[in-house]
């Protein structure tokens, strides 16, 4: 520039070859002599607005096209803007209000994004990093906010040796930024899923096209959906085991949690118990499951000596695989002897909200499977209530269905997984109007039955996975029946918990006869409390009795057997179990024994009894009706 006339322009390539030079002190140095050249020839002015206006060029030239990573081996090369990365790390040159030169780093070693997947559930982002550190590329994938905030990117990737600081976690999250923008069709967005099961028409983790994304914690258990062994011998060996009609409602069970969702109906458990060790219901369990994976104790069939916390995460990450639970007892402490709140939580398929410590809430964990349980007890006991009966089966094992439980254990551990993503094809690929159709007639047909509908429901999705199971793997047996499944189906009484609180108490009056008797009759056999009488009506013998009890000792029973009177009063009413008093309340202010307090009026009928009330008096004192005991 030295030979420039005072009229000439200056020329293009001055000001292009200052950002050719690397080196800091080099550029500056080139920058301010030719300043002074320009000072000399009373044109600073000038080039200095000439040389702004070229860095601002060529900023807007770098963003638009910009450098590509040029890191040793890297995992895929992207274009990087403004920003120089190779193996010395990643920096840039920006200008300030002066055009002067100032160097700017994001990281001192190899970084770039390589993948970002998107959640099929939720459309939530995460972001896959590349880095070099210790001689080798690692990964590292983390939430897409992470990557936007300051705060949050140096807390979450120092932790694993990404050499990002306060003082550059700017930088780095601009760089970041700008790559993902700059390379739209290398880093399109792939679909993930944190979770096994249905994701639309896709199932995992047999989808091609969906990445899993799950957390550590659940690793394993993912990594145990796989094949193993052989699968026509697996086959052969299973065919045994089926001819047990117990085990094959365990394949049943296992195979019908991935119709749940389809079909549309809730989750069921179906629980094998019996007090007696090596029946092989257990086994018969890990024999459902194999139909997945491996069916070891601790892969696929766990513990439940856990925390109910623990078993409702596991059912939402398997979310349509079958939750399989050994040891039922194990988890009495916790329940004390009550799994009605268990029952009520896993088969309504969705977790409580929970708050996160940073403030907002949790994705909400939701599950659409079955539970597989095996244990000493049943899981409902005679005062659960209604809903806790209907959505579980109950089987009683009380000899062996398993032979041999240590061969099959054997066996089953190392031959397993081949059926799953063969059943799995044929759902996608099946009417699922026929399927609905055929779950609805075998519906139907069980609700003919002595059976509730919820009971009907379960039983109908095990029958039709039983005929997919012997269409597509066991050819050479034939489908369950209604019939073939009816004993294991609850009754409506057994599952009405009003008819179940009434039956206990009328055996408890019976086991307490004393107690309704008059303490003051000559030779009274009643020395202690007194809880009512009980009438008779000799004019009309084919009535049945009516227990006159006393209302704060038949609530406190019921209390202890764990029934709600509150609850029960208006059922027991509506089927004449009690009687109303003349202004249709459920309490009798009157007398018994001379004593004025107040008490309920039931109707002691039994099967064969005429159906009413004799005619009590509300005002009814001892004398008038004969009492059975005296």
């Amino acid at each position: 520039m030295s030979v420039l006339k005072p009229t000439e322009p200056f020329p293009d390539e001055i000001f292009y070859e200052i950002f050719e030079i690397e080196d800091n002190i080099e550029r500056t140095q080139y920058i301010e002599s030719l300043r002074n050249t320009a000072r000399q020839l009373k044109r600073v002015t000038e080039f200095n607005n000439l040389y702004k206006s070229f860095v601002l060029d060529y900023a807007q030239r770098q963003k638009q096209t910009g450098n590509k990573t040029k890191f040793t081996d890297q995992p895929l090369e992207l274009v990087c803007g403004e920003w120089t990365a190779n193996d010395f790390g990643v920096r840039t040159i920006r200008y300030d209000k002066n055009a002067m030169p100032v160097p700017y780093q994001a990281c001192s070693h190899p970084v770039l994004p390589v993948e970002i997947l998107k959640n099929v559930d939720t459309a939530e982002e995460r972001i896959t990093l590349a880095y070099f550190k210790s001689a080798a590329w690692q990964t590292i994938t983390v939430d897409r906010s992470v990557c936007a905030n300051t705060n949050k990117i140096v807390d979450a990737l120092s932790q694993f040796g990404i050499e990002v600081t306060s003082d550059n976690a700017k930088n780095m999250v601009r760089y970041i930024s700008d790559c993902v923008g700059l390379n739209p069709a290398t880093l399109n967005p792939k679909k993930s899923i944190n979770r096994l099961g249905w994701a639309g028409g896709e199932f995992m983790p047999y989808a091609s096209d969906i990445v899993y994304d799950g957390e550590n914690d659940y690793s394993s258990l993912f990594r145990n959906v796989h094949e193993a062994g052989d699968y026509e011998a697996w086959k052969r060996y299973c065919s045994g085991l089926r001819k047990n009609k117990i085990v094959r409602m365990a394949f049943g069970a296992s195979l019908g949690s991935v119709l749940i969702e389809p079909l549309n109906i809730l989750s069921f458990i179906l629980h094998l118990w019996g007090g007696e060790s090596g029946t092989g219901k257990t086994v018969a369990i890990m024999a459902g499951m194999s139909i997945w994976g491996n069916p070891k104790i601790g892969a696929l069939v766990k513990t439940l000596d856990g925390t109910k916390v623990g078993i409702i995460r596991n059912a939402a990450f398997l979310y349509s695989l079958p939750f399989a639970g050994d040891e039922l007892q194990t988890l009495q402490k916790e329940y004390k002897g009550n799994f009605d709140q268990l029952i009520y939580r896993i088969t309504e398929g969705i977790d409580r909200m929970r708050g996160k410590a940073a403030g907002g809430v949790e994705e909400t964990k939701t599950w659409r499977n079955s539970f597989l349980f095996s244990g000493e007890e049943p899981v409902t006991k005679s005062n659960s209530r209604a809903g806790s009966k209907n959505r579980v089966i109950e089987i009683e094992v009380e000899n062996k269905i398993i032979e041999n439980g240590n061969q099959a254990v054997t066996f089953l551990t190392s031959n397993f997984g081949h059926a799953g993503k063969r059943l799995i094809d044929y759902l996608q690929s099946a009417d699922m109007q026929k399927l609905k159709e055929e779950y609805e007639q075998y519906f139907a047909a069980m609700c003919q039955t002595d059976t509730t509908e919820k009971q009907a429901m379960a039983m109908a999705c095990i029958l039709v996975a039983d005929r997919i199971l012997v269409e597509q793997i066991f050819t050479n047996e034939t489908p369950l029946a209604v019939e073939d499944v009816q004993e294991y189906l609850k009754s409506v009484f057994e599952v009405d918990v009003a008819e179940r609180a009434y039956q206990t108490v009328l055996n408890w009056i019976a086991r307490n006869p004393v107690r309704f008797l008059d303490p003051k009759a000559e030779n009274a056999l009643n020395k202690g409390e007194v809880w009512g009488k009980i009438l008779t009506d000799e004019t009309h013998p084919e009535r049945p009795p009516v227990a006159i009890v006393n209302k704060d000792v038949l609530c406190g029973f019921l209390e202890q057997e764990g029934y709600d009177y509150t609850a029960l009063c208006k059922r027991w009413a509506s089927k004449e179990r009690i009687k109303r008093n003349s202004q249709g309340k459920y309490i009798h202010n009157t007398k018994v024994y001379g004593v004025k307090a107040n008490y309920i009026k039931i109707n002691m009928a039994q099967d064969g009894d005429a159906d009413g009330f004799m005619n009590v008096d509300e005002e009814e004192d001892d004398g008038q009706m004969s009492l059975p005991f005296e």
